[in-house]
């Protein structure tokens, strides 16, 4: 069920046995899975349920993150699931879904720290169920089973390069589907407008007590619980952890001064363009659009192989293509100014001199674009659809190249308390992130063998950008800020989400990561969600329940 948490008594005390911080897809996912097992649970919520209860406030302050000024979160039920805009085009918006790659989990020389002490195979049966959750079909991410006579994979002929698939999950499913098994549960109460403001210690130090939370200025409540999960993503997580300073000085979980580090997101890059050999082809590549298959929407991209990332100094990062119509390079050089521009207002920054006038110089290009979309819809990140009107080779004739990029961990790269205030009082966050020389280089190599394997299989040529094109630096992708590692040197939890020196609390979600690979991170957020819930039923000695799913899919187990 559902309480506004303004509507308890100042200084009411609730108690359960698990109260998880934070009704994103991660906290959601932890909730649900742990109905019909007999423990009680409070899920709390810093916004409200609907639009109008929206995020109080940006959580960082002054910044040093590509020029933004202030990063936002969405406060409210479902987190950044309202956010997720893709037109999938069934009338809905949808989210990306995809797997980490195995290497992602392994280290590599030329990326210290980012090795995880999972493996995918450990992880495996939790992606599965991160599926179902979902209610998407089967584990299918190699392109075997979306592929047809009209919708081949490209016959790329080394060991470099391979295609794989993303997945595209309806948002509702998170937003309704799993808010209606909430509100109808006797065993989970989800307290909203309820924001978490420190977490109560005992007197060892090696358990928390309770989660003291605000409904609004000077209205405090207090959580108690047998287990504490804390589910607030990569920016509120370090934020609570280091504001709990009343016992440990330096906060919780942060003996070695890890809490807030190794912050990373994903980058999206233009990387350039692709003029296959033969204009013919781009009529043979509808699966790396935006379609539907057998009732569920998936869109095909390249990524370099596991033997490729394990041999050679690079990085993870998915192309994607984008067909587009040729432009003069002023009319081009034009059009890409005008985007920066819209960017920078979009952050609410003065665009540059140059960019204006190259606008301006370049204003028919511009315009040949916008009307362009108008008359026939364009495909990018949020919009697919081309492969289906017509024959596309008459009117296209190259793709345009985005990659999402891994970002190297990085130890000065962090997430720290500032002295700026919310409403609330509590402490907002600095982030300091910045790209390294190394980082770079590394996505420049990456780079090279996609154009290499391109090439290499006559398919045509890929015209790098250079220097790199960073269409933005934030894709709120929040990674990395409270890492797992065995080690309490190395990371702030251990291999099943649990704070290393505090026995009841546990994190789950991106803050987790050691290295986010290029892949979205919500799948295997809800991957590592569910594997923690079986974690707490198995410590608590409950059976694994059998879920509901609100769209009428089968009943299955999910522990």
């Amino acid at each position: 069920m559902f309480v506004d948490a303004k509507a308890l008594p100042r200084g009411a005390t609730v108690r359960s046995h698990v109260c998880i911080v934070g009704a994103g897809p991660a906290g959601i996912a932890v909730a649900t899975a742990l109905r019909h097992c007999g423990l009680k649970v409070t899920l709390l919520e810093s916004g409200g349920l609907d639009e109008d209860h929206a995020a109080r406030g940006q959580p960082a302050s002054t910044s040093v993150f590509d020029g933004h000024q202030g990063i936002w979160t969405t406060r409210r039920f479902g987190g950044n699931a309202n956010r997720w805009l893709v037109d999938a085009g069934t009338g809905a918006n949808h989210l990306r879904l995809t797997t980490l790659s195995a290497v992602d989990f392994e280290a590599r020389p030329w990326l210290p720290d980012s090795a995880w002490p999972l493996s995918i195979a450990e992880l495996a049966p939790f992606y599965a169920r991160a599926q179902q959750w979902f209610e998407l079909p089967p584990w299918h991410y190699g392109p075997g089973y979306w592929e047809g006579a009209d919708a081949p994979r490209l016959p790329l002929q080394g060991s470099g390069l391979r295609t794989s698939m993303f997945h595209f999950a309806d948002k509702e499913v998170v937003l309704s589907g799993q808010r209606e098994l909430i509100g109808a549960s006797r065993d989970i109460t989800c307290y909203y407008n309820a924001t978490a403001a420190r977490l109560q210690l005992d007197a060892s130090s090696g358990r928390v007590r309770a989660v003291h939370a605000l409904a609004q200025p000077g209205h405090a409540l207090v959580f108690e619980a047998d287990t504490i999960v804390l589910a607030q993503g990569g920016l509120a997580t370090p934020q609570l952890l280091l504001a709990s300073d009343d016992v440990l000085a330096d906060g919780i979980g942060n003996q070695h001064g890890l809490v807030g580090r190794y912050f990373m997101d994903h980058p999206l890059v233009f990387g350039g363009t692709f003029t296959p050999s033969s204009r013919k082809l781009i009529d043979r590549m509808a699966l790396y659009d935006l379609r539907r298959v057998d009732g569920t929407s998936a869109m095909g991209h390249l990524q370099l192989t596991d033997a490729t990332l394990r041999g050679e100094p690079s990085v993870n990062l998915s192309t994607i293509l984008f067909p587009r119509r040729s432009m003069s390079r002023r009319r081009e050089i034009g059009f890409r100014a005008s985007q920066r521009v819209r960017e920078a207002l979009r952050r609410k920054q003065l665009p540059r001199k140059r960019d204006l006038v190259a606008a301006a110089l370049g204003v028919d290009g511009v315009l040949q674009q916008y009307n362009d979309r108008l008359r026939r819809p364009i495909s990018h990140l949020g919009v697919g659809g081309w492969s289906r009107q017509g024959e596309p080779s008459h009117r296209l004739d190259h793709f345009e190249v985005l990659h999402q990029v891994e970002q190297p961990p990085r130890y000065d790269n962090r997430v720290r308390l500032g002295q700026e205030r919310d409403d609330l009082g509590n402490r907002l966050i600095e982030i300091q992130w910045r790209w390294h020389d190394q980082d770079i280089a590394l996505v420049h190599r990456s780079q090279d063998i996609v154009a290499r394997e391109l090439a290499r299989s006559g398919l045509g040529t890929f015209h790098i950008r250079r220097p790199m094109e960073i269409k933005t630096t934030s894709t709120t992708h929040f990674l990395g800020t409270t890492r797992m590692h065995d080690d309490p040197r190395s990371g702030v939890v251990d291999r099943e989400g649990r704070v290393h020196g505090v026995e009841n609390l546990y994190v789950t979600g991106s803050s987790v990561f050691p290295s986010g690979g290029y892949a979205n991170p919500t799948l295997t957020i809800v991957a590592l969600s569910l594997r923690l819930a079986e974690r707490i039923r198995n410590e608590a000695g409950v059976a694994a329940p059998l879920i509901d799913l609100p769209s009428g899919t089968r009943r299955a187990p999910i522990g």
